[in-house]
């Protein structure tokens, strides 16, 4: 008897919710956060994206009134902290901070334990367009004149990049080099100083930098900025020009920054993360970080941001087809 009461009550609250549109799921979300929330973000502490994740943490934090917890996971090109996340519960409590590298390491390993849809991006965070920096000894101030120093080495030029592989540095290199009708080698290098250390001493003859980091060398006489990727004019390196001002109008690239979760967090849970990350990547607080590091803010939609991050999906998608058939 009791239990046929039991599961009478069981179906008129089922019937309750489904009549005014609630879900159980709904029930739960006053109670989150119930821990402290983890940020896991695959890059090492110190660069400019950990500093842009710690700044974010801060503020969530605020606005959720919980802690949020930076937890540095770096390598293999962002699997490493990408398998980090899908080992955690899908609850909302582990973030990922979430860049275009995610799926680049899944074409260069497929057998890596994830695929890019497990993951769903809840906020933008910034963007950043690259720079090429060539060495100053090669007296390289145009297109024509890489072009031409190319020619002095049998049609080739030597461009860093990090890693192994196809990836956005290779992508970019070789959308360039087909431009210019030359041939593009690849050196792979670990890290953004020693692509620049490499470029001061002549050892390669370009290589491709973040703004940031590009910006921080501006007292450097030893490399010289011959453009960037950006759809235009970049406000950190005034004077200097686009890919696309040059008439090279398929160079237009961009990293993209961005707040994730699993894709299978309960879609509750997603929506008030979506809300309070977004006041949070919009506030005052983010901008000037921003700023200060020379990322630009995303002023799209987070669906304008999943669209672009596809489309340099397929870019380096198309780039990593082109290296397997060789």
């Amino acid at each position: 008897m009791r239990r046929s009461k039991f599961l009478r009550s069981a179906l008129i609250a089922s019937a309750i919710c489904t009549t005014f549109g609630m879900a159980a799921p709904v029930l739960a979300q006053g109670s989150y956060p119930s821990k402290p929330i983890k940020f896991i973000v695959p890059y090492p502490p110190g660069a400019s994206t950990d500093n842009m994740a710690r700044a974010f943490a801060q503020e969530l934090g605020k606005e959720l009134k919980t802690t949020v917890v930076i937890e540095n996971r770096p390598g293999g090109g962002t699997s490493i902290g990408a398998l980090a996340v899908k080992g955690q519960p899908a609850d909302g409590h582990t973030l990922f901070f979430h860049t275009g590298e995610l799926a680049a390491s899944k074409l260069a390993n497929p057998g890596l334990a994830y695929v890019p849809s497990d993951f769903e991006v809840i906020t933008p965070l910034a963007k950043t367009a690259f720079t090429l920096i060539v060495p100053t000894q090669f007296n390289i101030k145009t297109m024509d004149d890489l072009k031409a120093h190319a020619a002095k080495k049998q049609g080739e030029l030597n461009f860093g990049t990090l890693g192994l592989g196809a990836n956005q540095y290779s992508m970019l290199s070789r959308t360039l080099s087909q431009h210019l009708g030359v041939t593009a080698t690849m050196i792979p290098y670990k890290g953004g100083m020693e692509g620049v250390t490499a470029t001061m001493t002549g050892e390669i003859d370009a290589y491709y930098a973040t703004v940031g980091l590009t910006r921080g060398q501006k007292d450097n006489n030893r490399i010289h900025v011959l453009a960037t990727t950006g759809d235009g004019p970049n406000k950190f390196l005034p004077g200097v020009k686009s890919f696309k001002e040059l008439g090279v109008k398929d160079m237009v690239y961009y990293s993209l920054y961005g707040v994730a979760v699993r894709a299978d967090t309960p879609e509750p849970i997603k929506a008030v993360l979506k809300d309070v990350t977004r006041r949070v990547t919009d506030s005052d607080e983010l901008k000037k970080v921003r700023q200060q590091i020379s990322l630009e803010d995303f002023a799209g939609t987070t669906d304008d941001f999943k669209m672009e991050s596809q489309k340099n999906f397929l870019m380096l998608k198309a780039a990593y087809d082109q290296e397997t058939k060789k």
